[in-house]
């Protein structure tokens, strides 16, 4: 057959891993369609490019510099690559530099079970390894995961730092007309991806096999290893569960998977939970006699204007701006700017709040000089926003 099976590799300062990860590649066998392996090295110091450039003559391996610094961008180019040039490309997996494929007729039982069910997705489990030693327990998907209580649950679980509740994540397969991107985050990119694809299983056929084995993926990854130190690791889990847990909550909300959006905002639900908790103590927010935030009182104690009225642009202000608006000394007029302000709006109004009538632009802070002019304000004000 003419037909190909993409595994993509991102790569970048692998090698010390490199070279076993594509060796587990070139060994396999027993398929009837044509392997290729997609590297996309980007920006590698090492000599990662040295190691890969001794298996170049093998015609099933594709080497590709890309200039991203992410591991979400090189991830969903080399998709799209796989989509859009190798023209019969039937399914596209994955392998990070520094995982192994579990044997070498893995491939070919993937291959097989894509004849048998022809999926759309395929979702099956790996091994681990610490300290290249390949560990006892297998990190198994459960056809449970369709369900999507099972799945919040199991969310839930990752954000506190289960690891028995990990979905294997790094073990799934595509056909290109999957075209669902990876979230631009630092950590978890893959876990976001699969609950997604997860809740698509109307829209697609999803299979789960409960028994195959993909990869042994190796938990002395660099990449882990600083997303645990930086706290991207159970910051990113944490969102994920929120995300998903509202999404579940509203089906029917067009907005989504808008998730980068979601990411810089963290969305909608905590300010619902928030405002059906602590409603009364937040109209102040919005009163007209809240006072100016004491840091920027502070600063027009050290910087008195001449004027008797004042330009305030609060970005990112959220639904409650903490800026404040009354002066003693000065009429403050406000402006109020956020990526989402038409949906905070609608979730003011539909709790019956009652906004001032400097309501919140939807704007984004990179294009506001496209909206005003320089010099238009006296004070700029910015919290958990920049």
């Amino acid at each position: 057959m003419n037909e190909q099976i993409v595994v993509c590799m991102p790569l970048k300062n692998a090698e010390k891993t490199v070279e076993s990860a594509i060796q587990s590649f070139c060994h396999q066998r027993g398929m009837k369609r044509n392997p290729i392996l997609l590297i996309g090295i980007d920006n590698s110091t090492d000599h990662s490019l040295k190691v890969i450039q001794k298996y170049l003559s093998n015609p099933n391996i594709i080497l590709l510099n890309v200039n991203f610094e992410n591991t979400h961008s090189n991830r969903n180019f080399l998709n799209d690559y796989a989509r859009n040039n190798i023209p019969n490309c039937v399914l596209i997996g994955r392998l990070d530099a520094d995982d192994t494929i579990a044997n070498e007729y893995t491939l070919a039982k993937i291959e097989s079970e894509f004849d048998k069910t022809n999926f759309d997705v395929l979702i099956c489990g790996n091994k681990q390894s610490k300290n290249r030693e390949v560990l006892e327990w297998e990190n198994k998907p459960s056809k449970n995961l369709l369900n999507k209580e099972y799945l919040i649950e199991q969310l839930k679980e990752m954000s506190l730092g289960n690891p028995k509740a990990e979905i294997p994540s790094c073990n799934i397969f595509i056909t290109p007309h999957v075209k669902v991107d990876y979230p631009a985050v630092r950590s978890a990119e893959d876990h976001w991806l699969v609950a997604y694809l997860l809740l698509l299983k109307d829209e697609y056929n999803v299979t789960i096999n409960e028994q195959m084995l993909y990869s042994i993926y190796s938990l002395d990854g660099l990449e882990t290893s600083k997303n645990r130190t930086e706290h991207r690791y159970f910051s990113s889990r944490e969102k994920m569960y929120r995300f998903f847990s509202y999404l579940t909550d509203n089906p029917k909300d067009d907005s989504y998977p808008e998730w980068n959006k979601y990411i810089q905002s963290n969305g909608l639900d905590f300010h619902i939970k928030n405002i059906k908790e602590n409603k009364q103590k937040l109209k102040k927010y919005w009163d007209s006699t809240y006072p100016i935030k004491l840091e920027l009182a502070e600063q027009l104690k050290l910087h008195p204007s001449s004027k008797e009225e004042l330009q305030l642009l609060d970005i990112g202000c959220g639904p409650f701006p903490k800026s404040g608006v009354f002066h003693k000394a000065y009429k403050v007029h406000r402006t109020l700017i956020d990526a989402i302000g038409d949906r905070y709006i609608a979730l003011l109004q539909d709790n019956g709040i009652q906004l001032s009538e400097n309501a919140i632009l939807k704007g984004n802070v990179e294009s506001i000089n496209k909206n005003f002019s320089s010099k238009s304000f006296d004070i700029i004000f910015c919290k958990n926003a920049l």
